[in-house]
């Protein structure tokens, strides 16, 4: 779900430090003794667009990686997902992450070593052609060595979920050259996954027989799955004053031999009798990337930044459900897929106030897919576009204004259909730091989402005895406008304060609706335009640093306001908080974190989610390249059921409810060991596999 986010304020008072002084009188000369006066050097500072920390040693150590150590930061502005390892501001919006300016996949972070961070910097709106146009941007900047490399390997282990990880990475720099070289796999296979559903379908005519109101109850007896993936990577990278290029070439494969299950069907009509349903489902995919990053300094004034990616990869699928000799039900699929991106960008700093960024970007994508079994085609995509706008800032000492517009023209060709459309897309802000402890930002964008291809797949696939699903061809992009404000305070080292809000307008989106008109009157599951979606939040983060930063805290409070129409109209409101403690003694850390339960509906579904609460405890230790950390996750979660989902609609409604691995408690024990060689090396950004091939067959 897009995250987005006004202001809530916070004022505290600051007590000023005082000191006695020394006094003198005539003839005589008396003595006073003058109190300790403790300067702090600050490990925090702020500006209109710039947020700068300094990780504490002991943050550092404990850390395993880059994602670790921002969690270990608690940086306020920004949250980090210990579980999905994402990062995003504290509003929910997405931010790009670089090392020494280079743009950082997830991956990338894991081989980091953090003893060689020096600060981490936070962006608002970048004008630097390196941060790609993000417009929230986190910056790593490292330690500088001469040459020589290091060797990180590591591994990770849970228990109560079957997951096993193992990692290595490894780099070596001579004077201006860098090469890094990444490789991972990753196990995992349980056997608790499944669905418990409710399913009430209303049907017009089913089978000739007339309107029909039928329940239909699947309860999972047994399933499996598996999953094993891997990644190889291999970079250089070329890094002087003037010019910067990297090359990398990347293989990522993932096979998930089963996704098995065994259900138990009843039904409250006397037109199906109870039975048992197989459903398999396997799936195997590869994909080979090569990524290209090239910035050049052509004058003090102009500089030029490129990316390019091109990827080949293939996806295969397999599905057979059946209910025995009453049904049987094939629907496997075959893939090429081709993608190209190109973005380039000039930078033009008219003086030392005034900047100029132009860009372009183009995006394309060919999938070639080959459908086969109870509804054999053939389907051919190339969904692509471009994108042309200008981007300016106004840097003054205190303030930091700007805007950027730009057009976008996108064209879909589907087999024999074809769509263009074109569409503007802009957004504003204003910073201001009156000083380097305060910071105000204000934001408003505006744009359009795009379907995603097998959304828009024109085949029909059966799904069950009632169910089929088909995509839409012609089905709009939809527009949102986002508008929103937050103001940082950070009155010491003890203490970082922040709130934020955002009010979101999405029209016109994509949702799925249920009908009575697939083959003899079954139910027919496909994409449309229907309803708006309206968000609001409000938010404040609080950071304390008790004991000399020995132990630190967050506290991070959440209101929500979410409204719908069309055809699953609602209004929903929830308060949430998440609040993490660290505690440090000697080389050990003990840290834990807890989210409380949500309930929303979807930003593009009628379905309604609720989650529940979240939370974990890690005991770790870091000393001389070693980290080793024992967690336990949802420890008092014994169940498998991971979310609780509900939909109603004129014709269709469920009340379902997921197993997985998600929710239910694991224990982890993960080890990492990193040791150089040679002298010592420049530390840049850290390679990894980039993923597979993204797919359009039909879901």
């Amino acid at each position: 779900m897009k995250s987005k986010s006004i202001v809530l304020l916070s004022a505290f008072a600051v007590a000023p430090l005082s000191a006695m002084a020394q006094s003198n009188e005539t003839d005589s000369v008396k003595t006073q003794e003058l109190n300790e006066v403790v300067v702090e050097a600050s490990n925090q500072r702020t500006s209109s667009n710039i947020s700068t920390y300094i990780p504490m040693t002991r943050q550092k150590n404990a850390a395993a990686d880059a994602i670790s150590l921002l969690s270990q930061m608690a940086i306020p502005q920004i949250e980090v997902d210990p579980i999905s390892q994402a990062v995003k501001t504290a509003s929910g919006q997405g931010v790009s992450i670089f090392i020494d300016f280079l743009p950082a996949t997830t991956q990338d972070l894991l081989g980091m070593r953090t003893q060689d961070v020096k600060k981490v910097e936070y962006y608002l709106h970048p004008t630097d052609p390196r941060f790609q146009g993000a417009h929230y941007a986190i910056n790593f900047i490292m330690q500088k060595y001469e040459w020589g490399g290091y060797t990180k390997v590591a591994a990770n282990k849970w228990f109560g979920v079957n997951r096993t990880e193992g990692e290595i990475y490894s780099k070596m720099a001579y004077k201006s050259m860098i090469f890094d070289l990444y490789a991972d796999e990753i196990y995992l296979t349980n056997r608790h996954g499944g669905v418990s559903s409710t399913e009430t379908f209303r049907f017009e005519d089913l089978y000739g027989a007339g309107p029909q109101t039928i329940e239909r109850t699947s309860e999972t007896n047994s399933s499996l799955y598996r999953n094993n993936s891997n990644d190889f990577a291999l970079r250089a990278l070329y890094n002087s004053d003037k010019a910067r290029i990297s090359n990398r070439i990347s293989y990522s494969r993932t096979n998930v031999p089963h996704n098995d299950a065994v259900n138990s069907l009843s039904y409250s009509s006397e037109l199906f009798s109870p039975t048992t349903a197989t459903s398999l489902t396997s799936s195997h995919n590869w994909a080979l990337t090569y990524n290209g990053n090239f910035f050049y300094t052509l004058s003090p004034k102009f500089s030029f930044e490129t990316e390019a990616v091109y990827t080949y990869g293939k996806n295969k699928s397999n599905s057979f459900y059946s209910t025995g000799e009453a049904l049987s039900i094939i629907n496997n699929a075959s893939e090429d897929v081709h993608s190209l991106q190109l973005s380039p960008r000039l930078y033009w700093q008219l003086n030392d106030k005034n900047s100029l960024m132009f860009y372009f970007a183009t995006s394309q994508n060919w999938n070639f897919i080959d459908y086969f079994g109870n509804s054999p085609s053939h389907q051919k995509y190339n969904v692509g576009g471009y994108l042309v706008g200008a981007h300016y800032d106004l840097n003054l000492e205190k303030w930091n204004i700007g805007g950027e517009f730009g057009w976008a023209w996108e064209s879909n060709h589907i087999s024999s259909s074809r769509m263009s459309n074109n569409f503007p897309q802009a957004n504003a802000y204003a910073t201001f730091s009156p000083t380097d402890k305060h910071q105000f930002e204000a934001n408003w964008r505006y744009g359009k989402d795009v379907p995603e291809a097998s959304q828009k797949s024109p085949n029909m696939l059966q799904q069950d005895e009632l169910m089929w699903y088909q995509g839409t061809p012609a089905l709009s992009d939809y527009s949102y406008h986002r508008a929103g404000l937050s103001y940082t305070w950070l009155p010491s080292n003890k203490w970082q304060l922040s709130a934020d809000g955002y009010i979101y307008m999405l029209g016109n989106r994509c949702v799925t609706i249920y009908s009575p008109t697939a083959p003899e009157g079954t139910m027919l599951r496909r994409y449309v335009n229907d309803g708006d979606y309206r968000s609001g939040m409000l938010g404040a983060s609080a950071t304390a640093k008790f004991f000399g930063g020995k132990l630190v805290a967050k506290l991070r409070p959440q209101y929500w306001l979410r409204k719908t129409t069309g055809a699953y109209a609602s209004t929903r409101s929830e308060l949430t908080c998440t609040a993490q403690l660290t505690y440090y003694f000697g080389k050990f850390y003990l840290w834990g974190w807890y989210m409380t339960p949500s309930h929303y509906q979807e930003e593009q579904s009628g379905i309604v989610e609720r989650t529940p609460a979240k939370y974990q405890i890690q005991l770790g230790w870091g000393d001389k390249g070693w980290n080793i950390h024992a967690g336990v996750y949802n420890f008092l979660r014994t169940s498998w059921e991971s979310s609780h989902q509900t939909l109603s609609s004129k014709y269709y409604s469920f009340d379902r409810k997921e197993f997985s691995t998600a929710q239910h408690w694991r224990i982890t024990l993960a080890v990492s060991y990193t040791f150089g060689y040679g002298k010592k090396v420049d530390h840049y950004d850290e390679v990894s596999g980039a993923g597979t091939a993204g797919s359009a067959i039909l879901k």
